[in-house]
């Protein structure tokens, strides 16, 4: 469901049995805006708003599309509230889009719940980052919501193992230094990098390719160097990757291949 200007203008085993095997394939109402200090991939981002006048908080994430021609709202399962505008598109200018169709973004949201049905739970999980299948043999528990949980705490622990060591060598090869690492289960980030040299890795990495994982990394590492989206940032981050417009693109489309299992898990 979506409305455009146009139109109204994350141990982990304990809960279930599993067996890995290698698989080739495949203002004036507006009180209050939420800003954050960390430099993220930009395509993405999120921020609430709170709407006094209908006495209600909207969070929201917006994402920049190159193919857009004006602003649009869209409510995504399980997500909320999406709102894709150009590239010219002032960001600024979203709180206020969002207040103005702040009942009908109310209206969808409630509709919506209703009509969410759980996901049925996977027989596999596979991981595009290594290539990985994991086949699950049984659930340990009766309870949904249990096993849910139990799902992504094993996906937190595989992008422990994963992640880290991958961030490690590139900085390395790459001679970008950080602090330290995070992973974390953003709704709409798949990275970001603190002014203290943080790093901040979406745990849903793993169900990217790994060319692609590696590019978010570089396009982090390279934030400890330059702690905004300049000319000298995106030179350097070609420098170690030279081909990160495709790999923006597959970001950009990697949340529709994200399990609905998952997703759901990110709304409980």
């Amino acid at each position: 469901m979506e409305a455009s200007i146009a139109d109204c203008k994350r141990a982990g085993l304990d809960f279930f049995n599993c067996d890995n095997k290698r698989a080739r394939s495949t203002q004036r109402h507006c009180c209050r805006i939420r800003f954050s200090n960390d430099v993220g991939f930009d395509d993405m981002a999120s921020d609430f708003i709170i709407d006094e006048h209908n006495n209600a908080r909207f969070d929201y994430s917006i994402r920049v599309s190159s193919k857009a021609r004006y602003a649009k709202l869209q409510i995504k399962p399980y997500l909320g509230l999406e709102v894709v505008i150009p590239t010219r598109f002032p960001k600024k200018a979203v709180p206020e889009l969002i207040r103005q169709h702040a009942g009908w973004i109310e209206k969808q949201l409630r509709k919506h719940q209703q009509q969410y049905v759980k996901p049925e739970l996977p027989g596999d999980i596979f991981l595009a980052i290594d290539d990985s299948t994991t086949q699950i043999s049984e659930f340990r528990s009766d309870d949904y919501d249990d096993n849910i949980l139990s799902l992504r705490q094993w996906v937190r622990k595989r992008a422990w193992e994963i992640l880290p060591p991958m961030l490690e060598g590139l900085s390395q090869t790459c001679e970008l230094d950080y602090q330290k690492v995070s992973i974390r289960s953003q709704k709409t980030r798949w990275g970001s990098c603190s002014s203290r040299g943080t790093i901040s890795l979406n745990d849903q990495l793993v169900f990217v390719p790994a060319a692609t994982a590696e590019y978010l990394m570089i396009h982090e590492l390279c934030h400890t160097r330059h702690m905004n989206h300049s000319r000298k940032f995106w030179a350097l981050v070609e420098s170690h990757c030279a081909d990160f417009r495709y790999h923006e693109s597959v970001l950009n489309r990697a949340r529709a291949h994200i399990p609905e299992w998952f997703q759901y898990s990110m709304s409980r």
